[in-house]
């Protein structure tokens, strides 16, 4: 977003004379309204006093980490009470926040100093989170405030408690009451530089930033973002892993990129944010037509998917870390604290995209004397994501059309990818994706759908389902040409309700049957996949339709295929390879082939093998 587009948006939101809700000054005026401070100015010059690049990674962390008068040694994790930048580390001590040299990154030593903080905040602060040139601290009444400049030096660091609409001059919010965890996040033209959209382009991070404050709410399946440039709610939401129906335990995130992890030692990462995801159509093109190899492309849509990372081969507990180090958005280490086969404490890292076993996977460093402070948790070997899931939230809506029916069976405007089911009068059925985006909004509403019609642009886009179908329907060859234009992609505006739901381009106007079961959706996760045998192995071809990796089971099963059977071999891939299955006996295998859809669920594929004699045939 350039400088230039944010001051106009101010002076036109200012001229609607539009101001934060009498809600938000009463939960503010609980402590000091801090209106000053440099946090959320645009970034269009050099920052004084700020050293280093964030390239640097100097000499890592290692070695003991012992806690003294209730500070440590340094900060290899993030914890509510603890964060760190490129240049820091940040601790909190009874309400108090303290600053000292990121050894690990810079190789400067030094001990802990208190930072001053407004008197109305000084011994309240129960919750920190670093990320970038900001730090934001949370107070007992659940207020925002903000210290900017964190990357310079500390006589720099400076307060408010600004936040909302318009650009970071609202009189200040909360994160929600019922909070279990939250992170902050900041991208920076200074830091990160550009962000990497699924396209690979490059696209330049604007002069004023963006940050967002992330909650995971009670539940443990929602997490609400609050922008400190947008209305003053809790409207806007990450769909999470599995559709949003998987439990989290915790959650951090650092430049844009989430990171998750479950009750049971699954985890998940994201790259989202308001403006790369794309619901910033205010200031931003995008496009889900391909942008690959353009001169000047717009921003690829759909935005990036949930990644399931590897299992970490260890004991674990909930407490995580995600850290930039380098420009973009590529360069990200994840950290889970544990404990090693010798019951050391230290953490499991690992970079964001080390996915194949071709490349780092995790490694544990350990950290004698560190406290260790998360909550462990089981940490089976295999896919665990399933337990403790939700029920998938979204409505189901209907339309007669005359010639033709269509239903949405799993409309949830924070979940990207829906269905479009259009049964037409041959009986044939096309299943279309409809992409979701949610847009800018001035005024405050609820989360969800109600009474009141919220604005969403949508874009149906053709499967290779319908193309197969129409390739032998004439009634589908006609909805294609005649309804959808014959275009792959087709986007216009829904206004939707828990009601009634209004489609401008085709115009279709669809009815609520409420928050019935959708039963099955079709949300495939691979385009063609096949295995086939070979005489020293199998080969696996396929191909992933998102940016998350095939989980790959092989269970020796009994001879009629029957029961769950004995793990064998456990693999994870992001493309199609071969395997050498010279370890298996002679019998029957299964092997199950996973991976997330457009839309979020898990789509499983099966296959089944014999071994004789040290050869394999693929039976079904």
């Amino acid at each position: 977003m350039s400088l230039r587009s944010l001051v106009l948006a101010a002076v036109v939101m200012i001229g609607l004379g539009i101001s934060a809700s009498p809600a938000v000054a009463d939960a503010a005026s609980e402590c000091q309204v801090l209106p000053g401070g440099t946090i959320g100015e645009f970034e269009t010059a050099p920052v004084p006093d700020r050293t280093g690049l964030p390239t640097d990674v100097g000499p890592g962390a290692y070695g003991p980490n012992p806690t003294v008068n209730g500070l440590p040694a340094r900060v290899d994790l993030h914890s509510p009470t603890m964060g760190q930048n490129r240049n820091y580390y940040f601790a909190v001590r009874k309400g108090r926040l303290f600053v000292k040299p990121n050894f690990e990154r810079t190789g400067r030593q030094g001990g802990w100093q208190l930072v001053p903080a407004p008197d109305c905040l000084d011994g309240d602060i129960q919750s920190i989170d670093a990320d970038d040139d900001e730090l934001t601290a949370i107070n007992s009444q659940k207020q925002i405030f903000g210290m900017d400049q964190a990357l310079s030096v500390p006589a720099r660091f400076n307060w408010t408690s600004r936040w909302g609409f318009p650009i970071w001059l609202g009189d200040g919010y909360t994160i929600p009451k019922d909070t279990v965890a939250w992170a902050w996040t900041v991208i920076s033209p200074r830091e990160s530089e550009y962000w990497v959209d699924p396209a690979g382009n490059h696209h330049t991070v604007g002069e004023g930033k963006v940050s967002h404050v992330l909650s995971l709410r009670g539940d443990r399946r929602r997490i609400t973002m609050n922008d400190p440039w947008l209305s003053q709610d809790r409207s806007y939401e990450v769909c999470g892993p599995r559709r949003g129906t998987f439990k989290i335990s915790n959650i951090a995130a650092s430049g844009s990129v989430l990171f998750v992890i479950g009750s049971h030692g699954d985890m998940f990462t994201r790259l989202w944010d308001f403006d790369i995801a794309g619901l910033d159509d205010a200031f931003f093109d995008y496009s889900y037509e391909d942008q690959r190899g353009l001169a000047k492309p717009k921003i690829q849509l759909p935005g990036a998917h949930w990644v399931q990372q590897p299992k970490i081969p260890g004991e674990i507990t909930n407490r995580i870390s995600i850290t930039t180090i380098g420009r973009g958005t590529l360069e990200r280490t994840l950290r889970v604290e544990g404990r090693n086969s010798k019951g050391m404490p230290g953490f499991w890292q690992k970079e964001l995209y080390a996915l194949d076993p071709g490349t780092a996977g995790w490694k544990f460093i350990a950290t004698p004397k560190a406290k260790v402070t998360g909550r462990s948790i089981p940490n089976p070997a295999g896919d665990s994501s399933g337990l403790g899931a939700g029920k998938e939230e979204g409505y189901r809506y209907l339309l007669d059309g005359g010639s033709y029916s269509a239903e949405i069976p799993d409309f949830n405007v924070y979940c990207n990818r829906s269905l479009l089911r259009v049964t037409l009068a041959d009986g044939k059925t096309l299943n279309l994706d409809l992409f979701l985006d949610d847009t800018v909004r001035i005024d405050p509403r609820a989360r969800g759908l109600d009474d009141q019609p919220r604005l969403v642009t949508s874009t149906i886009g053709l499967t290779s389902q319908a193309r197969q179908v129409a390739a032998g329907s004439d009634d589908a060859r006609h909805f294609i040409d005649e309804v959808l234009g014959g275009k792959q992609f087709n986007t216009s505006q829904i206004e939707a309700t828990s009601s009634t739901l209004r489609m401008t381009e085709p115009a279709m106007v669809f009815t609520s049957a409420g928050r019935q079961p959708a039963g099955k959706v079709p949300d495939p996760g691979f385009g063609p996949i096949t295995l086939e045998d070979r005489n020293d192995g199998l080969s696996f071809s396929f191909s992933t339709l998102t940016e998350s990796p095939a989980d790959i089971t092989v269970r020796r099963i009994g001879g009629r295929g029957t029961g769950k059977g004995k793990v064998v071999a456990r693999m994870t891939r992001q493309r199609s390879f071969k395997w050498k299955a010279s370890r298996l006996t002679d019998g029957r295998y299964r092997v199950t082939v996973g991976s997330m859809g457009l839309g979020g669920r898990l789509d499983t594929r099966r296959f089944t093998f014999e071994r004789r004699n040290g050869r394999n045939r693929v039976v079904g």
